[in-house]
């Protein structure tokens, strides 16, 4: 594991000075960070689950961002996935997920029309 960081001593327009940050300020939980996991489905789109457990489309390039499937969608199925088609015309949730052996499992699959709703 690599942390890098790099702090510096900021002067404002007013002249007062602000606190750098420190490596202690990061390891007694002054700072913490976040996770960012998206589910890249082209060089500049992704899907990611938002704050309130939406799946959100995100154009990087545009700035473009819509909720693709509602957060009571998954809870309905309790979804552990999801992903888009490459037409970007059907959605699909994962549920009933279970391991059967290394890299084999079973999971139930529910396909959702985002042209018709």
């Amino acid at each position: 594991t690599c942390i890098l960081l790099a702090t510096r001593i900021i002067h404002n327009s007013e002249g007062s000075t602000t606190r750098a940050l420190t490596l202690k300020d990061i390891l007694n939980g002054t700072f913490s960070y976040k996770t960012f996991f998206p589910n890249w489905i082209s060089g500049q789109e992704y899907l990611r689950q938002s704050a309130d457990n939406n799946v959100v489309f995100y154009n990087i390039e545009t700035g473009e961002s819509y909720t693709i499937l509602s957060n009571s969608t998954l809870k309905s199925i309790n979804a552990s996935n999801y992903g888009l088609s490459p037409d970007r015309q059907f959605a699909y949730l994962e549920s009933d997920y279970s391991k059967l052996w290394r890299y084999s499992y079973t999971a139930t699959y529910h396909i959702y029309d985002l042209r018709n709703g």
